[in-house]
């Protein structure tokens, strides 16, 4: 499992939480309130909690850079 902890320079702050998922790509939890599934380069998919659209672009724009 990997932890980081990022500002996309907007005002906000995310703290995420990767762990690969055995039928592919990253499983991302995000402050333990909501659960995404990343593909680098190709997508990251809502899976369950709180979403935002904020969030999304956040969490994507930061794996993709990675």
């Amino acid at each position: 499992m990997t932890f980081y902890d990022f500002e996309p320079g907007d005002g906000t702050r995310y703290f995420i939480q990767l762990f690969e998922s055995e039928n592919g790509g990253t499983f991302v939890i995000n402050h333990e309130s909501s659960l995404w599934r990343y593909h680098k380069g190709d997508c990251l998919k809502f899976l369950l909690g709180d979403y935002s659209t904020y969030t999304s672009k956040a969490i994507w724009d930061f794996l993709e850079a990675l």
